[in-house]
């Protein structure tokens, strides 16, 4: 068994890590302005599934590589909940998901239509059930080049005018 912490397995979590989900599920049902930690990857999890979630309009994401898994093997974006929570938005007419990526999107042979979640989405389209809009770019190495001339190259995630997202450690093995 493994030690990782599974943010959708609450057999997994101790007190601390209760604490913490539970918090984050106080804050977001309230609609405090409150700032927290998600330093770990399983807390950069279950704030992708809880913004997907509850996102009316639209979701902004910025990501390295729209990262399927982390090296120690925590779900991010092959992780079955943030899909369905994904589709789940999607399936919301005029909703937008749209992601600039600073690397070539992680699927096999960097084919987008092999990532889990825009398989998914392809899915809904086929289906006649996508009522809303997923967009992927790279963004190019002159505006990278000066976000981090800048010191501003941070990952992050916006919801609506709701809620934001920032990782202020870019750690390009981990989220």
């Amino acid at each position: 068994m493994s030690n990782l912490v599974n943010a959708f397995d609450d057999d997994t979590w101790d007190r601390a890590e209760r604490a913490y989900f539970e918090y984050v599920d106080d804050v977001l049902a309230r609609g405090k302005d409150e700032r927290f930690s998600n330093g770990k990857p399983w807390h950069a999890a279950y704030l992708i599934f809880k913004f997907l979630q509850a996102a009316q309009q639209y979701v902004r994401v910025f990501s390295g590589t729209l990262v399927r898994s982390t090296p120690d093997g925590v779900l991010i974006y092959e992780e079955p909940r943030i899909i369905e929570a994904a589709c789940g938005f999607l399936k919301r007419s005029g909703s937008a998901l749209r992601i600039a990526l600073e690397e070539d999107i992680d699927a096999p042979d960097r084919d987008p239509n092999k990532h889990p979640l825009v398989a998914a989405v392809h899915h809904l389209k086929k289906d006649g059930r996508l009522r809303g809009s997923l967009e992927i770019r790279r963004v190019n190495d002159e505006t990278l080049d000066s976000l981090r001339d800048r010191e501003v190259l941070h990952h992050m995630m916006i919801m609506d005018e709701r809620g934001w997202r920032l990782e202020t450690d870019p750690n390009p093995t981990d989220v």
